[in-house]
């Protein structure tokens, strides 16, 4: 029942935001309380929906019988779930308010995330060069959750998707819901920096992640320009992105690292990239990948890895990667 701009901020995986009072309406009436009281403010809002109410309730009926298990919930289960309520009472339909309301909700999503430090699940980290397929691997995995596939984000500096990122309470949210679902003893998730994208990782996740248990996939890089070819060139390309737009985010995100890679290797990339672009062959396109991970992305991932071998536990290749995991997954 929130405003847009409430919902927009915040929200659950599953929910639809179909407001009693769309922002202008809930701006007025939060003036009138301030200034004037609770019962000042209500009558306002009767007057101002006045015109659409029926409307607005044939879109929450036709919502609540497309969704028999529907449930109503506004800012702190107050005025506008109640009145909502009555209005559907009205034309005979009950359905439960969740009590407290969004920020309920909001509250049990923190308390899911921080309640990490209790479970006695094993975490296991799968690590590996990018471009070592790991986000496959842990689809096929039902104990695996996708962190970057919640941040819609690759997590590497060319790794954003064409949507854009969910906003940081949506990205806790999802990730709360998703691991309240998850079954079993075991638990894998891909290593990740401290951030996917613009998004941080819940700091008391990650902390664990970096005290579990690590697999390391070893892929030749032969292969890793393969698959980034495909993930990030022919792929985006069949969900309708045009050449242009991803030439242009590619650069973007080269032009965003051009003080790591020093002013030769960036000027060189750059113009292997729109070159490979122009051809638009896979030799073309194998150019400066290659230079990218051995230059940005290998070096990076070398260094850090270092802190990590401690906690490795298994380096194989993809197919010895991907049986073991099965089998931990079955034995939990």
């Amino acid at each position: 029942m929130r405003a847009p701009i409430e919902y927009l901020k915040g929200s659950f995986p599953s929910s639809i935001n179909l407001p009693i009072l769309n922002n202008d309406e809930r701006s007025q009436v939060g003036i009138t309380y301030k200034k004037e009281g609770q019962n000042s403010a209500i009558q306002q809002g009767y007057h101002l929906v006045k015109d659409e109410k029926i409307k607005r309730i044939q879109s929450w009926e036709k919502f609540i019988n497309e969704n028999p298990n529907t449930n109503l919930y506004c800012m702190r289960g107050g005025l506008r779930s109640e009145i909502a309520k009555s209005w559907l009472n009205e034309i005979g339909i009950n359905i439960p308010i969740i009590n407290g309301g969004y920020k309920a909700l909001r509250n049990a999503s923190i308390e899911i995330i921080n309640d990490v430090e209790n479970d006695n699940k094993e975490w296991i980290i799968l690590g590996g060069r990018t471009g070592s397929g790991k986000t496959e691997i842990l689809k096929r995995l039902t104990s695996a959750i996708d962190l970057e596939g919640i941040a819609h984000h690759r997590g590497s500096a060319f790794g954003g998707f064409s949507n854009e990122q969910p906003t940081v309470i949506n990205f806790e949210n999802k990730l709360a819901s998703t691991y309240i679902k998850h079954q079993g003893n075991v638990l894998f998730l891909e290593d990740e920096s401290r951030r996917i994208g613009k998004l941080p990782i819940p700091e008391i996740w990650h902390k664990k992640m970096q005290l579990s248990k690590m697999v390391i996939i070893d892929l030749p890089i032969e292969e890793r320009i393969k698959n980034i070819h495909y993930e990030y060139i022919l792929k985006p390309q069949e969900s309708g992105i045009n050449i242009e737009t991803l030439l242009e985010t590619f650069q973007n995100s080269l032009f965003n690292i051009r003080k790591r890679l020093g002013f030769d290797q960036y000027s060189q990339i750059n113009i292997q990239l729109q070159k490979a672009f122009i051809d638009y062959s896979f030799k073309s396109h194998e150019k400066w990948i290659y230079n990218l991970l051995t230059h940005y992305y290998d070096p990076m991932y070398d260094y850090q890895l270092k802190s990590k071998l401690d906690r490795c536990i298994l380096k194989s290749d993809k197919t010895g990667i991907s049986q073991y995991l099965k089998e931990l997954e079955k034995l939990n």
